[in-house]
């Protein structure tokens, strides 16, 4: 069970990270078409904007951050068992733990 003010916090975050989150889905996604089509010429320089070590680890890190508070959150709301509500809690966090240890095992072997 995780406690109402720690559950407004999880909710504000994922409101904050979901339009940055969009956007650099966006980039990606234009960039990545953009390296694919010599036509299209939205974004200057696509494939250093697409390869940026750091918009990768930050798109990332807000992923993570916008899933975790996300399904918490969704957890809370729907699920009426205190029990597989802790059940679930403790998958989504373990969850949490081994993508972030995926995402920095690839970042340090790219």
């Amino acid at each position: 069970m995780v406690k109402p003010k720690l559950l407004k916090t999880l909710l504000a975050l994922t409101e904050v990270t979901s339009i940055p989150l969009l956007v650099l889905g966006l980039i990606y996604l234009l960039t990545g078409y953009q390296m694919l089509s010599s036509s299209l010429r939205l974004i200057p320089r696509a494939r250093l904007v697409h390869t940026d070590p750091v918009l990768r680890a930050l798109l990332a890190a807000m992923a993570l951050v916008h899933g975790y508070s996300g399904l918490i959150v969704l957890c809370e709301r729907r699920i009426k068992s205190s029990s597989l509500k802790k059940l679930i809690e403790f998958l989504v966090t373990g969850l949490l733990v081994f993508f972030a240890a995926l995402f920095g095992t690839l970042e340090i072997t790219v």
